[in-house]
């Protein structure tokens, strides 16, 4: 009987209780602790034998891992279990890449890439990129921190000569949007000619040269017309006519020609989108250019927003007002296999814990709080056992999650000392955390693992030290030390 087969037998037993593939850890960790005396004897007995043949089922899927890497979206509840060899179903961006580039809502619309380059001694990894018909956004990934990628970009067609933006995002990731859509080949796909050709710090007028070039197919995602009602025509003395007025999975674009509208007359409060608040919606671009002498067209888009909402768009030309309502649907949902079970757990799910960890190197922060989600211990099949601390914490405005887990191969769990433990540390992505950015070993000390408090339900915590490399580039690294606690409450999960 396989994991899957396990927790299917246990939904159908108990209801409609979606049951993350994580439940292991819950498990793992209340076998140490003392049976409550008001149940039976029996359904106590019997309860301890249901445990381990659960236990050695899940964790025996989990306990054969060679390869320390994290799956790229698994279940958030706590859990003690050893990490998952084997690719990622799912790709993940971070979450703060996402808000970098304005494609929350477009997550599942971003096309993972993982294209490397090397040049002037610095690695630099193009993640994933994303097109539609008014936009391209691309995400590149280098350690250390070298400030805003100056970017060259070309289609089938030739240069694309747009404005672009950049912004930081997680950890050694920056964002670079174009303000233009691609030409589109056969198949709904361009292909882009990628060349970076130096990275400027903000505030600093240097730029570190180099070239790194990558080669890139992007699917372009389509549009879906906005109607307009009544139809817009003409607004005072200018006549109007729209280009598009169009939903993508990213933004709401709007391009349109105003006739009578010479230079400098088109302004940020022309064409206003006013949000369910009532209050206007701050455009992500906004392009006037003149066509004529007395012509202008005018290119803008916002963000498309991550839920279903009602606006209202309008257009002002002096005392006159033109003004449509437009509804925007719900962006497509992620596809996590298990349809209406509701909004996975993200960091804040968990109750807060106190950690004092330090980081230095790639990510340097001192943390004072985190949010674990799992420390508890656990044996599989071949009776040696693990023990596994591993939490959320935010630095800098960007949510991680680091995973400490002892190897059992150099010496297995045996209660509170010094282990080798295998140590991953990812970005938050929306379905959890990310693939693993950093990967390495380090020391982990437990001081408590709660079996001996009364209750069962005791405060685990303890010490770390270790460094981490680059997935990309071990060379870079992250160094981690300080103290840990996680405390468990009888529900199997942190408290």
């Amino acid at each position: 009987m396989n994991e899957t087969e396990i927790r299917n037998r246990i939904r159908d037993a108990v209801g409609e209780t979606d049951y993350p593939p994580t439940l292991t850890g819950k498990v793992l960790a209340r076998v140490g602790e003392p049976p409550s005396p008001a149940h039976p004897r029996l359904i106590g007995a019997i309860a301890a034998v249901l445990t381990v043949l659960i236990v050695v089922s899940f964790v025996y899927v989990r306990a054969q891992s060679t390869r320390p890497t994290r799956p790229a979206n698994p279940s958030p509840p706590p859990t003690a279990a050893p990490v998952v060899t084997g690719p990622s179903p799912q790709f993940l961006l971070p979450e703060a890449d996402l808000a970098a580039g304005g494609l929350t809502a477009a997550a599942n619309a971003v096309t993972p890439l993982h294209l490397v380059s090397t040049s002037s001694g610095r690695t630099v990894t193009l993640i994933a990129g994303y097109a539609d018909p008014s936009r391209i956004v691309l995400v590149f990934r280098t350690l250390p921190d070298a400030g805003s990628p100056q970017v060259q970009l070309s289609d089938e067609k030739g240069p694309i000569n747009a404005g672009y933006f950049g912004a930081s995002g997680a950890a050694g990731d920056q964002v670079v949007g174009f303000q233009q859509g691609p030409h589109v080949a056969g198949g709904g796909t361009t292909h882009l000619t990628i060349t970076i050709t130096g990275f400027a710090q903000l505030g600093s007028p240097s730029v570190s040269p180099g070239s790194w070039t990558f080669s890139a197919d992007l699917p372009v995602r389509g549009a879906t017309p906005l109607p307009l009602t009544p139809k817009l025509t003409a607004v005072g003395t200018w006549k109007v006519t729209v280009e598009a007025f169009e939903l993508t999975p990213s933004v709401i674009h709007l391009r349109a020609v105003f006739d009578g509208a010479g230079p400098f007359t088109i302004t940020d409060s022309t064409v206003v989108l006013v949000g369910p608040d009532g209050l206007p919606v701050k455009p992500t671009t906004l392009d006037a250019v003149p066509t004529g002498a007395n012509q202008t067209r005018l290119d803008q888009t916002w963000i498309r927003p991550a839920s279903a909402a009602s606006y209202q768009l309008q257009v002002n030309v002096g005392v006159y007002r033109y003004s449509s309502n437009v509804s925007i649907p719900a962006p497509a949902s992620s596809d996590t296999g298990k349809p209406g079970k509701g909004q996975p757990l993200t960091p804040l799910s968990f109750p807060q814990a106190d950690e004092s960890l330090d980081f230095q190197g790639a990510i340097s922060d001192h943390i004072t709080t985190g949010r674990p989600q799992s420390c508890g211990f656990g044996s599989g099949p071949d009776g040696k056992m693990i023990y596994e601390f591993a939490t959320y914490f935010e630095s800098h405005g960007v949510w991680y999650y680091v995973s400490f887990t002892t190897d059992k191969a150099v010496q297995e769990y045996h209660g509170p000392s010094t282990y080798t433990a295998r140590t991953l540390l990812s970005p938050i992505a929306v379905g959890g955390p990310a693939e693993s950015m950093f990967a390495g070993t380090a020391q982990l000390t437990v001081v408590s693992d709660g079996r001996n408090q009364i209750g069962g339900g005791g405060l685990h915590s303890g010490k770390v030290s270790g460094s981490l490399g680059w997935t990309d580039d071990p060379n870079q690294k992250v160094n981690i030390s300080g103290t840990w606690t996680c405390r468990f409450s009888s529900e199997l999960g942190p408290a």
